[in-house]
Parts: structure tokens; sequence; C-alpha cells
């Protein structure tokens, strides 16, 4: 079979010239991208601070990691190869920490706004879960909050930011909110 930087090479090439117009007066290919000015939502950038306060240099922070960066498919199957991982592709961790000597992810984590109550949304998050929970990777989850606890933070992330054994637990840790 082909490798996925070949499949990747073919289907690129028959996206271009399915949407080629057919005009090349210019002559220059085109490049219509731009940067974005919403990388982190507020309350990404938010958790973000919070969270770079609490881990310090004990690991790297990264945000907003494709599961298909993350995670790869294992299969002799070429269909079953490209299916698998078409549900990864396109979408992504809110962050993920690493060890900082060797890059080896630790945990990712998610925060969960509202729109983490609609069924579709729950129907992803139950399969990324389970895409983490296969791969031994472990996976918290946060709810959005105006401010957060750095306690609370430091207490659930410090199971996993010990080492890196394969004891730690891979089902996902939702950390409910504290009463005030």
């Amino acid at each position: 079979g082909l490798s996925s930087e070949a499949i990747d090479d073919i289907t690129d090439r028959i996206v271009d010239f399915l949407t080629d117009k057919g005009d090349k007066s210019s002559g220059k290919p085109e490049f219509p991208y731009h940067i974005r000015d919403d990388f982190l939502s507020p309350a990404e950038h938010s958790f973000y601070l919070v969270l770079k306060h609490v881990v310090s240099d004990k690991v790297v922070v990264c945000p907003k990691v494709s599961l298909s960066d993350l995670f790869y498919v294992r299969s002799n199957d070429a269909s079953k190869f490209r299916t698998y991982t078409n549900k990864i592709d396109r979408k992504h961790v809110d962050f993920l920490l690493c060890d900082p000597k060797t890059l080896q992810p630790l945990v990712g984590i998610e925060l969960d706004d509202k729109s983490h109550q609609k069924s579709d949304r729950r129907a992803r998050d139950k399969f990324v879960e389970n895409v983490y929970a296969a791969a031994k990777l472990p996976l918290v989850r946060f709810p959005v909050r105006r401010s957060y606890s750095t306690t609370e933070l430091d207490s659930v992330l410090n199971q996993y930011l010990g080492s890196n054994e394969t004891d730690t637990p891979s089902q996902p840790v939702i950390a409910e909110p504290q009463s005030a």
C-alpha cells in the first residue's frame, strides 16, 4: 500500500485539480492564508496563564495539538487505516503537557465550556476520550471558569507529571468545580 504521506500528496493533487478554475493568467500560485487573531479563545488563554504558573518548568505546555500529530493508526488494511485516520483528522486537544527533556506527551487537557453539553459535542468528547484510553495517554477535563484554583490544578495534574510510567490512569478525569 501507499504511505500516508503519498496518500495525502495524491489527495492534495486531486483537490488542487478539482478546485482549479483554469485561471492561470497571473502564473503565480495563490496563497490565501492569514494569521488567526483568535488562536486561543479568551477562556483558553486565561487557563493557559494559570496552567503555566502551576506547572512552571516541570513540563512544556503545547496548546491546540492536532490528534493526528499526537496519535497514529496501526493497521495493515489501507481502508481501515484511512477510515481511522480520518476520524482523528481536524480534531485537537486544547493543551498537551510534555516532558521538558524528551517532549514525550504526559497528559492531555480539555477545557469544557457550555458547548460540551450538546449531544454532538458529547459524542465527540467520548470519541476523543476513547482514543486517549486506547493509546494509554491520560486525558483530564476541566470546566471553563472565570477563575481557577492553582491548588486544584496542581493537585489534579501532579499525578501525571511525576514520571512517564505506564501505571498512570488512562481514563479521563473530570475536575469538578469547587464549592464557593
